[in-house]
């Protein structure tokens, strides 16, 4: 009995150290975004250069925002 808990533990901890080994490494480098930054002007935001609106000049949040000031 006490040979078959012994046995029993040991294939606990391989599987574990096995499922801990072939778990999938998290990135160091958590900011996935990079480049400039730029504000948005109705709200005052700041976006990704390469997400935001450009219009006559001015960067905008939004489609909405880019209307806005049109008006």
């Amino acid at each position: 009995m006490r040979t078959l808990l012994i046995l029993i533990a040991v294939i606990i901890v391989v599987l574990t150290v096995k499922r801990l080994i072939a778990a999938p490494r998290p990135e160091k480098n958590l900011r996935t975004r990079s480049g400039k930054m730029v504000q948005c002007a109705h709200c005052g935001m700041y976006v990704p250069e390469t997400e935001a609106l450009s219009d006559r000049g001015h960067h905008y949040c939004s489609v909405a925002h880019r209307d806005a000031d049109r008006d």
